[in-house]
């Protein structure tokens, strides 16, 4: 049984670093929901347990965040984030500059996950429109949005976590990460300039 235990956490735990199990169509809250359930059916956690370990505080600020991204995507703020960003470009890698800190600068405040999603179509119309490869533009949003988002506590879930469990103010995260985010954005345009010769 103890057996049967530990394959159950090692099975959910490379579903949820993969995205998915081989053969299955589940994705990371579906695997999750099945982990925890089966550890419940197996006894290693009673449900006074279970409800104990799911934090409250962080699935409510994961789900306003959800919220106020959904209404700023329907109501066209990134997209007039993104035509602002533009009035500063001059040229291809003026462009992949200020791609790299207006998401990275997005995603310190609203989830990673959603600037990502919502700024890549964007960046491929405008990339096709300019007649720029898309590429070096798109490894800079999927970039930005990680190393931006730890900056602050909103950035994403493992952050919200951190907070939650730590105590750690908004702010004083904030204080301490931030030039860490900031110094880490401007080595990925370096790289990115480097390698792509934009």
């Amino acid at each position: 049984m103890s057996v049967l235990r530990f394959i159950v956490i090692g099975l959910t735990y490379i579903g949820l670093g993969l995205g998915y199990l081989p053969g299955l169509r589940m994705n990371r809250a579906s695997i999750a929901i099945v982990g925890s359930s089966l550890l419940m059916a197996l006894g290693v956690l009673d449900l006074k347990e279970a409800w104990s370990a799911i934090d409250y505080k962080t699935l409510i600020f994961l789900f306003s965040m959800m919220v106020i991204s959904a209404n700023l995507a329907g109501s066209g703020f990134f997209q007039l984030a993104i035509d602002t960003v533009m009035r500063f470009t001059r040229s291809p890698f003026s462009l992949l500059i200020v791609l790299t800190l207006g998401s990275g600068i997005l995603s310190a405040f609203f989830l990673n996950d959603t600037v990502a999603l919502i700024l890549t179509p964007l960046i491929l119309g405008l990339t096709q429109a300019l007649n720029l490869n898309p590429i070096p533009y798109l490894l800079a949003l999927a970039g930005a949005t990680n190393l931006g988002s730890v900056a602050t506590l909103s950035g994403n879930p493992q952050n919200i976590l951190i907070g939650s469990f730590s105590g750690i103010s908004y702010l004083d995260f904030a204080k301490a990460l931030t030039p860490i985010a900031l110094v880490s954005l401007l080595i990925q345009i370096g790289l990115l300039w480097q390698g792509e010769r934009i």
